[in-house]
């Protein structure tokens, strides 16, 4: 594999005798980079029915889970402890599971049993109280309400303002057979109670479900006064909540004792289970059995001594590239674990291709840098650094973050990069909090005030640096997509490619080395073009600025030769490539503008990051001013004895409150939105320039384990592989 290229993809064939079926699955866990091919599927053979074991596996899964829930237990989240297991056969893993399920089952489903009982009962508990409640400011029994032999009697809520009609339906019903009182509450409605003859009870009914009567639901059972059955239930209410605090003492305690070895019999059957689905691939003979499977190329002599080690002698193992290969292959990219959340970056975007470079590598540096110009600030970018740390020294100890926080675990060491970056981009630019008045720039022509005198070039200096950064990158991605025309001898494309690499540069030589505002200079034929050298002009202008050197070549010759006859020679390579090739050539043509300047949104989020920052600490009471003393690193002034500003000598320094208010509202939205904003640069200004991803991510056969680990045991056999 070449360092930014997917491993080359080859066929492991694996053929072993039945009875060494799960010794070779633990090989292939340990080896971890077999990615199994259906080969069942294409052999049109029938699905091997699981055996008992296999599917006690399954129901003892199920068994497992309510125990772990009930327990609130999270197998995803690492006790920084593992348990050593033997998982030589199925019926090692089957005992170790059933002795945990055995022990604690019974405990736990008796807890929740009770549990359940006794909040139901508070519950019932709390409704008795709360009609209670409502009953009380009418002194009434509850028992009285209900059917008797002569009479119904009812208690509600009357809505707002139809307590008048109640009454009256009541009177023309009943013809005044009815007592109803009526006690006021606030918002309006009315607690009533209402009784009338039996008789004339579904009338009434009637009537209060017309009227949106609604009924107080009386408990049965209950009697006295309102306010004895309120004190007996919170008693009650009382008594129950010490039991269910005791339950979940007990659940406590059982989790703090079983924790670890539950968590290891649910890892067990997890990888079971993957162990038992993963029989689908395999193909079966009387005595054999055979696998196919993807591993990388680079990665063939380590296979078959591990499947040695498992099976013994009972073992062949052979090796192929099908003429399928480069085509159905799955995309395997091998980068260093501290680029991991870089590479889920790229993944998202899509996974590469067979014939794609991965980005990988070098967007791990890219990405933070241009990062750290948009969100330049020293104070700032310490904290983000601080942030990662944390999440990364959690991920580490297994912690779980949430949903939410949790993409800034798995993105951590992104993160201390961009913080790396944001706080190198503040030195330059001068940042601290937010605050100019404490760090002097070490890049001075981007300094706010020069000699207590606003520098008025600052914003078109910062401008240029942004469009530079862009030219760079986007010049990279020309060369990168360059050499893969050429890797893969597509001599054509790779033309094309070259063409549009050297009209891209004269086209940025002719803007900086002749002229950015009269393009009709361009094509002068007396006087010199100058040779842009990135990022060396900014803060003198472009053309003869006393940086660019003289090139030998009037504008009109060097935009003949760098930019017309390229161009020309694109474009015909492009339409030799048919309707893709014309549209590619369309988008090369017209980027070569668009995207060019979609980078100076640098210089716009950086503009914000500043203006955002200084309301919060210009307008804020200082509450406290921070002063900060003279420091230098090797001969470098890092913050000066005074500084300069608006034309008056001060002394560093920084408002507390505007510090953090900023901080916090800056950093959370001015963050976020950088970090969109450099996502889409990547994504649409440079990956259109070679990636195309659309491949497979491999997905090799392996164990994820957090709480196990394996006890190791040599297999010793001799049977002979048909």
């Amino acid at each position: 594999m070449g360092l930014m290229s997917p491993e080359k993809m080859i066929v492991a064939k694996i053929i072993s005798h039945r009875d060494h079926e799960r010794q070779v699955l633990l090989g292939l866990e340990e080896f971890e980079a077999f990615e199994f091919l259906d080969v069942r599927k294409q052999a049109g053979l029938v699905e091997v029915k699981r055996t008992r074991e296999e599917e006690t596996v399954f129901t003892a899964m199920d068994r497992l889970d309510k125990i772990v829930n009930s327990l609130d237990l999270n197998p995803d989240q690492s006790t920084g402890q593992l348990q050593e297991v033997d998982e030589s056969t199925l019926k090692n893993s089957l005992d170790m599971v059933s002795e945990v399920i055995t022990s604690i089952e019974t405990e736990i489903l008796e807890i929740d049993t009770e549990l359940m009982m006794a909040k139901t009962e508070r519950e019932r508990q709390k409704g008795i109280r709360d009609v209670a409640n409502s009953l009380r400011p009418l002194g009434i029994d509850p028992s009285l309400i209900g059917i008797t032999d002569y009479t119904f009697t009812t208690a509600g809520l009357v809505p707002a303002g139809r307590s008048e009609e109640l009454e009256w339906s009541l009177q023309e019903v009943t013809d005044g057979a009815f007592t109803l009182s009526v006690l006021p509450l606030k918002g309006g409605a009315c607690a009533s109670v209402i009784t009338v003859p039996i008789e004339l009870m579904d009338a009434v009914e009637r009537i209060l479900s017309a009227l949106e009567f609604e009924v107080f639901p009386i408990p049965e059972g209950e009697s006295g006064t309102p306010e004895q059955i309120v004190e007996k239930s919170e008693n009650e209410m009382v008594r129950l909540e010490e039991e269910i605090l005791r339950l979940q003492q007990r659940k406590e305690t059982i989790s703090k004792e079983w924790g670890l070895r539950i968590l290891a019999a649910w890892e067990i059957l997890q990888v079971e289970k993957q162990r038992v689905e993963i029989k689908s691939h395999i193909v079966y003979t009387e005595q054999s059995i055979k696998m196919w499977g993807w591993i990388p190329e680079s990665r063939e002599s380590e296979l078959e001594p591990i499947l040695r080690e498992k099976v013994g002698s009972a073992l062949e193992v052979t090796f192929d590239k099908p003429d399928f290969a480069d085509h159905e292959a799955p995309t395997c990219i091998s980068n260093p674990s501290i680029m991991k959340p870089t590479e889920d970056v790229v993944k998202a975007f899509g996974v590469p291709s067979r014939h794609d470079l991965d980005p990988t590598k070098i967007m791990w540096l890219s990405f933070p840098i241009i990062f750290g110009l948009v969100f330049a600030d020293v104070g700032q970018g310490l904290l983000i650094i601080l942030i990662g740390l944390a999440a990364r020294n959690a991920k580490k100890k297994g912690q779980d973050w949430g949903a939410i926080l949790g993409y800034i675990q798995n993105g951590a060491e992104g993160l201390i990069m961009m913080g790396i970056f944001a706080t190198l981009g503040g030195f330059l630019f001068g940042s601290f909090f937010g605050s100019e008045t404490v760090i002097e720039p070490l890049w001075p022509i981007f300094a706010h005030t020069i000699d207590g005198v606003k520098n008025p070039y600052r914003e078109s200096h910062m401008l240029k640096l942004s469009i530079e950064i862009g030219v760079l990158h986007i010049s990279l991605g020309i060369v990168l997509n360059l050499y893969n025309k050429l890797k893969h001898k597509d001599y054509r494309e790779a033309i094309s490619g070259l063409s549009y690499l050297i009209t891209y540069l004269g086209f940025v030589n002719l803007l900086f080395g002749v002229s950015y505002n009269s393009i009709g200079e361009w094509f002068n034929s007396v006087g010199n073009v100058y040779m842009w050298i990135p990022l060396a002009g900014i803060g003198y202008g472009t053309g003869n600025n006393g940086v660019y050197p003289a090139l030998p070549l009037s504008p009109l010759t060097f935009s003949i030769i760098t930019f017309i006859i390229p161009f020309v020679v694109m474009a015909i390579t492009s339409f030799m490539g048919g309707m893709d090739g014309a549209v590619l050539f369309m988008e090369h043509a017209i980027g070569m503008v668009s995207h060019t300047v979609s980078y100076a949104r640098i210089f716009a989020l950086n503009t914000v990051h500043i203006i955002l920052s200084a309301v919060f600490i210009e307008m804020l009471p200082p509450l406290v001013m921070i002063y900060f003393p003279p420091l230098s690193l090797f001969g470098i002034e890092i913050i000066p004895h005074h500084f300069l500003h608006d034309g008056h000598e001060i002394a560093p320094q920084i408002p507390l409150l505007g510090a953090i208010v900023g901080t916090f509202v800056v950093g959370i939205l001015e963050g976020l939105l950088g970090f969109m904003h450099t996502l889409r640069l990547h994504f649409v200004e440079w990956f259109s320039k070679f990636y195309h991803a659309g491949g497979i991510d491999f997905m090799p056969f392996r164990a994820r384990r957090i709480h196990t680990t394996q006890f190791r045991k040599v297999a010793q056999s001799s049977y002979a592989v048909q």
